[in-house]
């Protein structure tokens, strides 16, 4: 009831405002109407994956350092912050640390997170040498819906595992190829000058004639580890499977979203990455998600967001030694898709060759590694035989007043909330009442006014850009 009430002391003014753009805006209804039917009328065939799984598009987005006690340690009902928790400051000291939360979006350091400080911190399963390790009580504080609310409403309209591990408890390097290869060779540090003979997905996708496109920052980033490999340097038509980042966009929009994507972040202002801001890297990972969900993919496809490994974050949950590599940390992942379980906490134990056995599943691939053979295979978070869900359309900005629809499942008017668009098959997140109907024109007033609101609330310092 906090949360509406402190919301609802801003109706007023945004009702009367919207009232008067939406009677100005003749105009951007012709547009829409013209944009609509223009859509509509797109129709690209696509190639059914071989297993009769009804995806044919796997996109998998990686931001950077972050566990899930870091982001979803105060989630409702997930496996988070335990109460009471709090940590020594010293080896054998009587001072302790406690968990807190960061009311500010650029986190204040960067922490150690080494191979040496990750075992340090995992103190053979006590998981008690966090703050004495990195020197600092930073590791202990974590965000949650104030600064990343729109990652919360994927995990609420879709799903969140809360039992998901990176692959090694270390840096980005060895937790990137684990991602691509099941793997890492042994590596354990962002040994960026070595060279691996064994395979990664791509080479398996690109034999079996599965298109494919790593979507990186630049060639040689410390996000894009396909350059190690010595099939990339010696494999001219796999080095051209690497593309800048910008070129998702423009390959969804000419219709060329190959079969499996991997995303990197653009730059490090959104990597998430320690002291990057997180509600930046927060938009623009929605904004890639929004792009999928308006285009004509989405019904086919599977869209994970995972953190490449724990940055130095504390997390409660000691990570199972499958071998002498890992698990590392707990990490967040979602998964969106027209398929995924509505609202699911999925406790299955997985880590990032997980997301491999799902591709190697879905395209009928054989593994990798000892790692993805083992895997889950992701299927549980997965209802095909339900019908195709309609995206969940949020802003490309953040609102600083939007509280996630966990809280928000019984709505009052002009509170917001996530309305269905039947007509257009889109759920777009407005401040309206949720509609039963579903005509054409309703559901372009709906749009309009989504445009009115945030012309409102800028102008009047609502939103912070």
């Amino acid at each position: 009831m906090f949360l509406l009430r402190q919301r609802a002391s801003h109706i007023n003014i945004e009702s009367k405002v919207l009232g008067l753009l939406l009677s100005r805006l003749s105009f951007s209804l012709a547009v829409a109407v013209v944009a609509i039917i223009l859509i509509s009328s797109v129709s690209v065939p696509q190639r059914a994956s071989s297993s009769g799984i009804p995806i044919q598009h796997v996109i998998v987005i990686v931001q950077e350092n972050h566990t899930f006690d870091n982001y979803f340690g105060t989630y409702p009902g997930a496996n988070g912050l335990p109460p009471g928790v709090a940590l020594p400051a010293e080896p054998n000291g009587t001072a302790s640390v406690k968990p807190f939360p960061l009311n500010r979006d650029v986190p204040p350091r960067d922490v150690c997170h080494s191979w040496g400080c990750a075992h340090a911190e995992f103190d053979g399963g006590k998981m008690d040498g966090f703050v004495f390790t990195a020197g600092s009580v930073t590791t202990m504080g974590f965000f949650d819906y104030h600064q990343i609310p729109y990652y919360w409403d994927y995990a609420s309209q879709y799903v969140l595992m809360d039992n998901y591990f990176s692959s090694v408890a270390g840096p980005s390097l060895p937790n990137h190829l684990y991602l691509v290869a099941g793997q890492s060779g042994g590596i354990v540090t962002n040994d960026h000058d070595t060279t691996l003979s064994f395979p990664s997905i791509f080479d398996e996708l690109q034999s079996s004639g599965v298109s494919w496109r790593y979507y990186a920052q630049q060639y040689a980033s410390g996000w894009n580890p396909l350059p190690v490999f010595k099939s990339f340097v010696a494999n001219p038509s796999l080095m051209k499977g690497i593309g800048d980042t910008s070129a998702l966009a423009s390959d969804i929009v000419a219709g060329k979203l190959p079969s499996v994507s991997y995303v990197m972040p653009q730059d490090e202002r959104v990597s998430e990455h320690p002291p990057q801001n997180v509600t930046a890297g927060q938009d623009w990972v929605v904004g890639l998600v929004d792009q999928i969900m308006r285009s004509q993919f989405w019904r086919s496809s599977a869209v994970f967001i995972t953190w490449d490994d724990y940055g130095g974050w504390y997390d409660h949950v000691p990570p199972p030694q499958v071998d002498k590599y890992g698990y590392g940390f707990r990490v967040p992942c979602l998964i969106i898709s027209p398929y995924a379980k509505q609202g699911f906490i999925d406790p299955t134990l997985a880590d990032h060759s997980s997301i491999l056995k799902f591709i190697e599943t879905v395209f009928n691939l054989r593994p990798l590694a000892a790692r993805d053979a083992a895997a889950s295979n992701l299927l549980e978070a997965f209802d095909f035989s339900q019908t195709p869900r309609a995206p969940l359309i949020l802003p490309g900005s953040y609102l600083a007043e939007h509280y996630p629809l966990t809280f928000l499942a019984s709505p009052p008017k002009t509170v917001q909330t996530a309305v269905d668009a039947k007509s257009t098959g889109s759920t777009i997140l407005s401040i309206s009442q949720p509609i039963s109907g579903g005509d054409l024109e309703s559901s372009l007033v709906l749009a309009i006014a989504v445009l009115g609101v945030v012309a409102a609330l800028r102008r009047f310092g609502r939103w912070r850009w």
